[in-house]
């Protein structure tokens, strides 16, 4: 639970500009932040931190890749982080990525068109501070 301890360790809320992504979806972060959410609100005491922002205002603040292998979970990763908050995973150097990267995304029938491309490409420009004109030829 990486993503739990950079929460409740206050560094999200103390460098609100700093990108972080986590791999394989951001593991079970955005399925268990609701129980994350339960134990701030109702349970300081098993939940002591000293951030002061609830743990799922950080949802739309937390990368991830989109290595999930399942088209449900990718979905659901989408509507919890955000279309805006998923790149293209991998899995590279090691031998458990899609043959083809990119193809849970682009064969979804579950995401639009243009989170599709948000996913495959805008994201990870975004992420990077990178502009598209670096990477196209003026010709």
């Amino acid at each position: 639970m990486a993503a739990a301890s950079l929460i409740f360790g206050g560094v999200l809320e103390e460098f609100p500009k700093l990108k972080v992504c986590f791999s394989h979806g951001a593991g079970s972060f955005p399925y268990t932040c609701g129980r994350l959410q339960h134990g701030y609100d109702c349970r300081p005491d098993l939940c002591a931190t000293a951030c002061k922002t609830p743990p799922k205002d950080f949802l739309g603040r937390i990368w991830a890749d989109s290595l999930v292998h399942d088209k449900d979970c990718l979905s659901l990763l989408v509507n919890k982080l955000g279309g805006d908050r998923i790149v293209l995973g991998s899995d590279y150097p090691f031998p458990l990525g899609e043959d083809h990267p990119g193809q849970l995304i682009e064969e979804s029938d579950l995401l639009e068109a243009s989170v599709k491309r948000k996913l495959l490409f805008d994201n990870a420009l975004d992420f990077l501070s990178l502009q598209p004109s670096q990477f196209h030829s003026s010709e």
